[in-house]
């Protein structure tokens, strides 16, 4: 009996393990996922989720930062949590998922996920004001 409850705890350890490391790699692998522009956010439906690339030229305080990529800008919500300020740089390059936030004619982007790439980073986005 107690080999038995030994080899489902040993069973159920790995399928827990194998299960970390895939939601580990899934959340960090990004490359499947459809980068729109900022040109694109702005005829998107409200709450829709997108996945944007550029960098975050300005800190306008109140967890509020101007986003931009090669067609344009928009502000950004990112809450104090998410934010890595030590890797925050407005040449630093970031991929954000976000849910579109409309209100009236004022269109930004609520971050649900935030990933600094360092080994990235460029002034081409902040050059080309």
């Amino acid at each position: 009996m107690k080999n038995k409850i030994l080899s489902a705890m040993a069973a159920l350890a790995v399928m827990c393990g194998a299960f970390t490391v895939n939601a580990a790699s899934s959340a960090s692998d990004n490359s499947n996922k459809p980068i729109s522009q900022v040109s694109d956010v702005q005829n998107m439906a409200d709450d829709s989720t997108v996945y944007i690339q550029g960098y975050l030229t300005q800190n306008l305080g109140n967890e509020m930062y101007t986003f931009q990529d090669n067609s344009g800008t928009m502000t950004v919500e990112i809450d104090d949590d998410l934010m890595n300020s030590s890797m925050y740089s407005p040449t630093t390059l970031v991929w954000i998922a976000a849910e579109v936030d409309k209100q009236g004619d004022v269109v930004a982007l609520e971050a649900e996920e935030i990933q600094f790439m360092p080994n990235q980073a460029s002034n081409s986005a902040t050059s080309n004001n």
